[in-house]
């Protein structure tokens, strides 16, 4: 194989890890492609091959990217709201971005039922209280 061949392969491998890594830590299409310079097609090619390299995402592989996702949803929200230059109604807006985000990563950790069993006690213990 040319050496031309082989630069051409690595430089693809480099772009794949880095493409990966930009959508896994949450950026747009518009943004990886801002920093890469790569047009959309070549994002989506080099995706796949970064997925083949890393051979098939496991469940929990997969939690951990989207929780990354979520996280850096919060963190936007949150940086927008400490901004202050929101009115009350986009910043009541913004508090429910990262109410409704946090619910789905409590969802998606499994973590939201034991907090209704929780909730559950707490208000059958409330009525053993009240007797």
């Amino acid at each position: 194989m040319a050496s031309a061949e082989i630069e051409r392969r690595q430089q693809r491998t480099n772009e794949a890890e880095l493409v990966h890594k930009l959508k896994a830590s949450g950026h747009t299409l518009a943004e990886i492609q801002r920093r890469t310079g790569l047009g959309r097609t070549a994002i989506e090619n080099r995706l796949r091959m970064a997925r083949q390299s890393l051979g098939e995402f496991t469940a929990q592989q997969m939690r951990t990217d989207v929780e990354v996702l979520l996280d850096d949803v919060i963190r936007r929200a949150y940086e927008r709201i400490e901004s202050g230059e929101l009115d009350d109604r986009e910043e009541a807006s913004y508090l429910k971005v990262i109410s409704d985000t946090a619910m789905k990563k409590s969802r998606l950790l499994g973590i939201e039922a034991p907090s209704k069993m929780v909730h559950q006690l707490e208000q059958q213990w409330g009525s053993d209280d009240a007797h």
